[in-house]
């Protein structure tokens, strides 16, 4: 009996003295907690996405530092062998897709950025507003179009063109996979082009228009000279989005490992090597390690030119304020 007196006492004794340390420190509000939690899994995402980008060269260079010292070398590699897997001893040099890789590309900058800065400068500075909405939205959707529309378009359109007018036995080549790579980079030069001579100063372009200047002496002396740098990014970005497709360029180029002597000829490109041989080469092997090089090239180049872009953002940035 004593002792249940005892339990009970000590049970009085903690209940009020739970209830007391609550009087004194008080609840965090429901706020409070909601910001904690969001704080915290913003953290948790953020780093996820920091150590993947971090692990991602990390590993594509692991993969593909060993082929330096495989076969003949970097020389080797990138300019003096043929990619022949299948001789004994294998090449698997790389100069075929990278001289497909820069005809494919300078074909599309070539040929989307007369056009790209022409409709940058209409949207800009010549299209009433209500053709400037309905522009911009299908220069929208062009951009979102999925790469296999465009290489099957170019497939039905281009290839049996060349075949009847140029008298090709097939019409795959470099230049049909260029010409489609234009159309596909075309809404990224036409929008960042057009957003640049969008931020030229107003009142440049009406102390020109003050002093009789025409249109077109606007256009070519004060608009583009202003957004020199941001025409330059927009080729740029072009660029980076060219180097990156894969599936047009794909169905298109030809897919030939002989090493191309004109925009005619079949070709490979560095993204179309990658797709077509990695499934076959076993882990660890030199063809292995000669893909991931190509890769490694790829992401190299892509991400100079994207630090480019930030660099010239930065400077428009500046030149504007």
């Amino acid at each position: 009996m004593i002792a249940s007196f005892i339990h009970k006492f000590a049970a009085s004794l903690a209940i009020f003295g739970h209830r007391l340390d609550r009087r004194q420190r008080p609840l965090m509000p429901p706020t409070a907690s909601k910001d904690f939690i969001m704080g915290l899994a913003g953290i948790l995402i953020l780093s996820a996405a920091l150590g993947t980008l971090l692990l991602v060269p990390l590993m594509i260079a692991r993969e593909g530092y060993p082929a330096f010292f495989e076969g003949s070398g970097l020389w080797g590699l990138l300019l003096a062998d043929s990619w022949e897997p299948l001789t004994s001893p294998a090449k698997f040099g790389l100069r075929h897709a990278l001289l497909g890789t820069v005809t494919v590309t300078a074909v599309a900058l070539l040929a989307a950025a007369p056009v790209g800065f022409g409709i940058g400068i209409f949207l800009a500075e010549v299209a009433p507003a209500p053709v400037r909405k309905i522009l911009q939205p299908c220069l929208e959707l062009l951009a979102g179009i999925p790469s296999v529309v465009y290489g099957f378009f170019g497939y039905v359109t281009l290839v049996p063109w060349f075949e009847q007018n140029l008298d090709m036995s097939t019409g795959e080549s470099l230049l049909a996979a260029g010409l489609i790579l234009a159309v596909m980079i075309l809404p990224f030069v036409a929008t960042t082009s057009a957003e640049a001579f969008r931020a030229v100063p107003a009142d440049l372009k009406e102390a020109a228009l003050a002093l009789g200047v025409n249109r077109w002496s606007l256009v070519r002396q004060i608009v583009v000279r202003y957004a020199g740098a941001a025409m330059f990014a927009a080729m740029a970005l072009g660029l980076a989005r060219a180097l990156g497709e894969t599936l047009a360029v794909l169905m298109l180029a030809g897919n030939s490992v002989a090493l191309p002597t004109s925009l005619l000829d079949r070709g490979q490109p560095l993204t179309a090597l990658i797709v077509t041989e990695l499934g076959e080469a076993a882990a660890g092997s030199p063809k292995y390690h000669a893909l991931f090089l190509a890769a490694l090239i790829l992401m190299v180049v892509t991400t100079a030119i994207n630090t480019l872009i930030g660099v010239l953002k930065k400077r428009i940035i500046y030149d504007a304020t």
